[in-house]
């Protein structure tokens, strides 16, 4: 019997496509193929501005050499001691891993092959509904740039996949293959992995308990949510479904902290700082005013009404309590919004399908399904992607969306070339109490094992954040706790600063710049500076570094200074200058400083 009734599922699918079968093959096959490059060349782009990256892979390396999961911070000379808990252990692990075989590259390849995964089990989800090609690589396209800003080689990409594959277990279950419930006995197998690599793990458990949520409804209301394309589950069928579910609630406690894992977790997000945070306001905030990615959002969210309507006419409570849930789940705030994304996707197509399909109007039908100018026209702007994403002028020029393609480090943005100069005269060796920007934290402790910092974006807690504020903003008393934390080296980093120097003003730049005698700048760029206190044990690097002159802040708030040296100490100045030109010939502000005085000093 239950054979029979699973036949009719299939046969009788909601949103089966009849015209398919004169589907002409090519143009599918290159929309497949296209999207799959585009894909490729979408997830390969260089690390930029994603500090988390590198606190990861030390924390990897911690657990690798040691064999033993921290449960107190060990990164932080302030926060030494403090309860840390990296419940990302498992991605760590397997990120320092992928670095000892290819280093950055291997990284950033297994980040690609995650989402081509993820788009893969998208596509043969949707072909099992026998959605068409043209329909399936529209909202694909867009749910590509819709999750853009969460590309980014972080343990949360692992959770995408595992909302994915734990979609395809439902979905292969409950519209397919209703004898074949040993698919399921892989969903407790997820969450243990699930539960070692991200917190994600708290919407996936989420995602299931609607899914038996909807299962106990439809075997209690059969006459309202069940019928021929939707049966309800047998009561042994139900039983095993619960079972399963609180099996898989169960291994989510087998971690290194247990349940505390979750309630540390928890009191994470109740955190002030994560306010000034912008993936944790809500998708409604007018900061985010039109920008592609929250259109692409509200499009899928308000989308969620197609989806009611398919689950009214086809009596699919699962879709609609899945609408409902994570719609709700994902106004709470922005980072919530790409899980709602990836959620969703499948019943919006679906639904649109559906609707499509249900139509009386054939040649509607055929424009989505069988008509290849849709599907040549898609084609061509997938194209139009390729061509573009390896030149950066898709991000740049057409998405205004700061992001470089390719592989490795984008050392324009991250200090490769400050933490080369540390690493060739041991400053962390040499100083031990680092202030250091809250977006080199991580890059810090990776670089120089051993090494502490002041803070990085782990986020450990509202009081060293307040702590850093005062100290990097020069509130009031920052002088005190300067010399209270006994700061002999600080680092700072302003990807911004050749087109918004003011930061040097408003920050503890001036401060140090109106110093000299008691703070000495020894390496500077377009976006980073490195300081060390005027004691004895900077005295050779100090001696050989110095920039007594040639700094951004003179050249641009203390001219007299640079002036002053022109009279006075010519020689030193052009001896600075020259020393910057040749370690970095095309910094825009030591060309800037040679063109404005080099005349001056012949």
């Amino acid at each position: 019997m239950a054979k029979k009734q699973n036949k009719s599922v299939r046969k009788n699918s909601a949103s089966e496509v009849k015209n398919d079968l004169k589907d002409n093959p090519l143009y599918n096959y290159g929309l497949v193929i296209l999207f799959f490059v585009f894909l490729i060349l979408l997830t390969s782009f260089k690390i930029t501005g994603d500090d988390d990256v590198f606190w990861h892979l030390a924390t990897g390396r911690y657990i690798v050499e040691t064999h033993h999961v921290p449960s107190t911070d060990i990164f932080g000379f302030v926060t030494e001691g403090q309860e840390w808990m990296p419940f990302e252990w498992g991605w760590d692990v397997i990120t320092y891993g992928l670095y000892n075989i290819g280093g950055y590259n291997a990284i950033l390849i297994f980040r690609t092959l995650i989402f081509v995964l993820i788009f893969l089990l998208f596509f043969l989800i949707l072909r099992k509904f026998k959605v068409s090609h043209t329909l399936i690589f529209f909202f694909l396209t867009l749910l590509a740039f819709g999750i853009i800003d969460r590309l980014t080689p972080r343990p949360h990409i692992m959770s995408l996949l595992f909302f994915v594959i734990l979609l395809y277990i439902i979905i292969e279950y409950r519209y397919f293959k209703r004898e074949n419930y040993k698919i399921l006995f892989f969903i407790p197998l997820i969450f243990l992995l699930w539960a070692n690599i991200h917190m994600g793990i708290i919407a996936g458990i989420f995602l299931m308990g609607v899914y038996v949520l909807s299962e106990i409804l439809i075997f209690l209301y059969p006459a309202k949510f069940s019928g021929k394309e939707i049966p309800s589950l047998t009561k042994s069928g139900l039983y095993r479904l619960i079972i399963i579910f609180v099996i898989s609630i169960l291994v989510m406690f087998i971690n290194p902290n247990t349940y505390a894992t979750y309630i540390y977790a928890y009191d994470h997000t109740k955190m002030k700082l994560l306010e000034t945070i912008n993936e944790w306001r809500s998708p409604f905030d007018e900061m985010f005013g039109g920008g592609f990615v929250t259109t692409i959002y509200k499009v899928f969210l308000f989308g969620g009404i197609v989806i009611l309507y398919y689950a009214v006419k086809t009596r699919d409570l699962f879709a609609a309590l899945v609408f409902i849930s994570f719609a709700v789940y994902s106004v709470r705030a922005v980072r919530f919004t790409v899980d709602y994304l990836i959620i969703i996707t499948i019943f919006l197509t679906v639904s649109v399908s559906y609707i499509i399909t249900s139509s009386k109007n054939e040649g509607l039908k055929r424009f989505f399904t069988t008509n290849p100018v849709p599907k040549v026209a898609l084609e061509i702007i997938l194209l139009f992607f390729i061509i573009n994403l390896p030149n950066d002028k898709l991000y740049m020029d057409h998405l205004k969306y700061y992001r470089v393609s390719g592989f490795g480090i984008n050392s324009d943005f991250i200090p490769v070339q400050m933490f080369d100069f540390m690493k060739e005269n041991r400053i962390p060796e040499t100083g031990q109490r680092p202030l250091n920007h809250f977006g080199s934290g991580g890059y810090l402790v990776w670089n120089f094992p051993g090494s502490k910092n002041f803070i990085d974006s782990r986020n450990l807690n509202d009081e060293i954040f307040s702590e850093y504020n005062t100290l990097m903003a020069m509130r009031p008393g920052f002088e005190n706790k300067l010399k209270s934390y006994d700061i002999d080296y600080s680092l700072y980093l302003a990807p911004d600063l050749v087109r918004a120097p003011a930061e040097m003003q408003q920050s503890i730049i001036s401060y140090y710049s109106k110093h000299p005698d008691e703070w000495k700048l020894v390496f500077w760029d377009d976006k980073s500076f490195l300081y060390v206190k005027n004691l004895p044990r900077f005295e050779d690097v100090i001696d050989k570094y110095e920039y007594k002159y040639v700094t951004p802040y003179n050249f641009l708030y203390q001219k007299n200074v640079l002036e002053n040296a022109v009279k006075e100490d010519p020689v030193r100045l052009k001896e600075e200058i020259g020393r910057k030109l040749s370690e970095d010939p095309d910094g825009l502000i030591i060309n800037s400083i040679n063109s404005t005085y080099s005349n001056r000093l012949k």
